[in-house]
């Protein structure tokens, strides 16, 4: 005979009395319900404290419970006056009612946090405004203080506004979404802050279509750009970035062990330029520029497609006739394009690498247009103004 060992409370207690709500969770099972009755539940703090709303303007509890030990044992007491500043010149006044805990003796007032933080003179509406009218481009904070009064009647001091928008940083802020594609984009834009010049650094979700994080160097050093790559993408994931075709790039990425795309666009701006040039000289025949024109089109067309091999097939075809193509282009392919052609064509591997940085420089164009770019005098400010731009990016970029 085998033995069959069960629960002591289930050999002791031979029935048990069901709630209501038993029956709507379906826990209908003996052994599910004790267990659910027996185990210990710790209550969140006032999670039934909703508020009531009397005539002229006083606030109490509905179920008022004691944030100090839980207990419901409370006495009701007088009204505390609060002057909240909403949208007129005068004060609204508000009556909070007061309690005592007979459990442990401790006093609270009922709180309303969802219209006002703790210890505020303003109530939440203005702080959510102020973001509304910096999101759109860049305001004083004097201007923005008659936004206030124009729209909601009542202006804040400038310090106050400046107090709402700063932020906690140290020369850097991060994107506070969770996902990202590791596809990315970088590129740096150079800023005069208080009549310094110094460098915004920007790395870039190229699949999400938002930053990931931005920084503000005196510097732009190998080390400065590495650990703001390194920092930025920590627990991340990094398949690929795509850069400029700035030098010191290459021992970067190769020594942060990622792969490197540099960026096509500048490729044909950069031929371009000297192609550009040449044809409006007087030195060169029609005949001489037409066949520049033909064989730069033909070194583009290395580039424009995705297949490695094609590729391949276009740049031999341009070499069996390399005597021939223009002196300048000839020192492009030379010191270019062959020596970077792995770094060129990463894109044709993987196409969701982008074969451009085309979406940082226009995240740039749309944040700091060239005419902010020398308002700011402390990095704090510039970094501040950027957090907001980010954050109203990711939101308007993230909700397609």
């Amino acid at each position: 005979m085998t033995n069959e060992i069960k629960p002591t409370l289930n050999c002791c207690i031979d029935s048990i009395q069901l709630k209501l709500s038993d029956f709507f969770t379906g826990k209908q099972n003996f052994e599910t319900i004790l267990k659910d009755r027996l185990n210990p539940h710790k209550n969140i703090r006032n999670v039934n404290q909703k508020l009531y709303l009397h005539e002229n303007n006083h606030f109490e509890y509905i179920n008022p419970t004691c944030p100090h030990c839980n207990s419901k044992n409370i006495i009701k007491q007088e009204y505390r006056d609060r002057k909240l500043l909403i949208n007129d010149n005068k004060p609204l006044n508000v009556y909070l009612r007061r309690y005592l805990c007979k459990s442990c003796g401790r006093k609270f007032t009922t709180t309303i946090n969802s219209l006002i933080k703790p210890y505020k003179r303003y109530i939440n509406l203005f702080k959510s405004k102020l973001e509304s009218f910096i999101k759109n481009g860049y305001r004083s904070l004097r201007k923005t203080q008659l936004d206030f009064h124009n729209f909601l009647g009542y202006s804040p001091s400038h310090q106050t506004i400046r107090n709402w928008l700063t932020i906690n940083t140290q020369n850097s802020i991060k994107n506070t979404e969770r996902f990202y594609s590791g596809y990315y984009t970088y590129d740096e834009q150079f800023l005069r802050i208080n009549g310094h010049r110094m460098y915004r650094l920007t790395l870039y979700d190229q699949i999400r279509n938002i930053p990931v994080a931005e920084q503000i160097v005196p510097k732009r050093t190998p080390t400065a750009i590495t650990t703001f790559i390194q920092e930025s993408t920590h627990k991340k994931p990094l398949i690929s970035i795509t850069t400029d075709h700035m030098p010191l790039y290459k021992n970067i990425m190769d020594n942060i062990g990622v792969k490197h795309q540099l960026c096509i666009f500048h490729l044909f701006k950069m031929m371009g330029d000297k192609v550009y040039k040449k044809l409006r000289s007087k030195k060169l025949t029609e005949r001489e520029k037409i066949s520049l024109c033909l064989y730069f089109t033909d070194i583009k067309n290395i580039f424009r497609t995705y297949d490695l091999k094609t590729s391949n097939q276009r740049l031999n075809k341009l070499l069996n006739d390399f005597d021939r193509i223009p002196r300048v282009l000839q020192r492009f392919i030379k010191q270019k394009i062959i020596l970077d052609y792995k770094r060129l064509t990463t894109f044709m591997e993987n196409t969701k690498i982008p074969r451009t940085s085309n979406t940082v420089e226009n995240y740039y164009r749309q944040t700091e247009p060239e005419q902010i770019k020398k308002k700011y005098k402390t990095i704090t400010g510039i970094l501040t103004y950027l957090h907001y731009k980010m954050k109203n990016w990711t939101q308007k970029h993230i909700t397609k």
